[in-house]
């Protein structure tokens, strides 16, 4: 049975943003500046693109299955498995219900932030105006994408449902178990968009985009000073058992000295009165990079990943066996994130008239060697993996 969600209204994104001015200083934030070094040029011609986590601040894993309990934090289980590679027994926690044991809906509350940002070259990367070559405001197309919005989605030949983009992802994830059944992982708006103005932190710099004119630009700021004012504002408006969600329109973090461009990221934190989680991202314009990643590439990434790996490996929750040489990663990595073995591999879905171009996701049992759950018998939602990978090396 399909399940029909209400859409993002119309009415709610037809409403003017009322802008908050802040800054790093009127937030708290306290940032230092930085010289700009020679070689940081040649590092920006490369454009990257990459997606990562930050580590979780001050969580206490013990605590978390209380607060979410009392409303503390997000929905969320635990579990673990044996991984058939190396025999060894691994933890993990998603959002939600176990897809194995509980086949119920959770619907998590999500706030938008839109940050607008102000540069000191007098660029504006303004998300409430349209992208390159768009007649629509950028906030409209994230939040009225099908992310937030209900579609029919096709995974591997198997239709999961009308549905958002990645509750069907989780529903393809755990076919075996959730077919036919009332599962899901929804996300829904807890208030209008929040439109706030922030001066790029000093060292943050703009080189010129695909797209003509100073206000489509490419933003650069550092990720650790972009965090500390994420963080004041995931503070401000959110609550813990809320995911506030940090929208921006071609703005990238840079890490490792000023190499670019890090797409979006999550992480989680200990606040007063629970334990909150967080997603950033970018909605970017097509041809920014080489790779065919544009508008809702990057937020599909970060809340696919958000949904499977909500508090970043604390207290050693979902680790893997080592996986890598793939996707975005060089080399092995050992964590549950969804999105790295395929950045850059976009499929297509179109909604309200426009293509947008979400990413393909990897299942859970491509990262733990399991035999398959998911949908055809696959391991990722449009079949790019048609098997597990094997041992990692190097």
């Amino acid at each position: 049975m399909k399940t029909i969600l209400p859409l993002w209204g119309a009415a709610v994104l037809a409403t003017p943003f009322m802008p908050l001015q802040a800054d790093a200083a009127s937030i708290g934030v306290r940032i230092a500046a930085r010289p700009t070094l020679p070689y940081v040029l040649q590092a920006r011609m490369q454009r990257r693109p990459i997606f990562t986590v930050l580590p979780a601040r001050g969580v206490q894993s013990a605590l978390l299955p209380n607060q979410a309990a009392h409303g503390a934090t997000i929905p969320f289980f635990r579990s673990s498995i044996t991984s058939p590679l190396d025999g060894k027994r691994y933890k993990w926690e998603m959002v939600g219900t176990n897809p194995m044991t509980n086949q119920t809906t959770t619907t998590v509350n999500f706030v938008p932030i839109l940050a607008r940002v102000h540069f000191i070259d007098g660029s504006v990367l303004d998300p409430t105006q349209p992208a390159c070559n768009d007649t629509v405001a950028v906030a409209d197309r994230l939040f009225g994408s099908p992310l937030f919005n209900a579609v029919d989605l096709i995974s591997n030949g198997i239709d999961v449902g009308t549905t958002q983009i990645i509750d069907g992802f989780q529903r393809a994830n755990f076919w075996k178990y959730v077919a036919g059944t009332n599962f899901h992982v929804l996300l829904a708006p807890a208030a209008k968009p929040v439109l706030v103005d922030i001066t790029a932190p000093t060292g943050s710099i703009t080189q010129t985009g695909a797209c003509s004119g100073s206000n489509h630009n490419m933003g650069e700021i550092d990720i650790n000073a972009w965090d500390a004012i994420v963080r004041k504002l995931d503070k401000k408006y959110a609550q813990p058992n809320q995911l506030p969600i940090v929208a921006t329109y071609n703005v990238f973090q840079t890490e490792y000295h000023a190499v670019c461009c890090v797409l979006g990221y999550h992480s989680a934190f200990a606040r007063p009165g629970g334990t909150q989680t967080y997603a950033v991202g970018a909605y970017n314009d097509p041809g920014e990079f080489s790779q065919p990643i544009e508008d809702i590439h990057a937020w599909t990434h970060e809340l696919g990943e958000w949904t499977d790996d909500p508090f970043v490996q604390s207290d050693n929750y979902n680790f893997t066996p080592a996986w890598g040489n793939v996707g975005q990663v060089n080399g092995c990595q050992d964590n549950l994130e969804v999105g790295d073995p395929l950045t850059g591999t976009p499929f297509l879905v179109t909604y309200n008239g426009f293509t947008y171009h979400p990413q393909e996701l990897a299942f859970f049992s491509w990262f733990y060697r399991t035999p398959p759950t998911g949908t055809g018998g696959l391991y990722s939602f449009e079949g790019t993996f048609t098997s597990a990978q094997g041992t990692c090396t190097g």
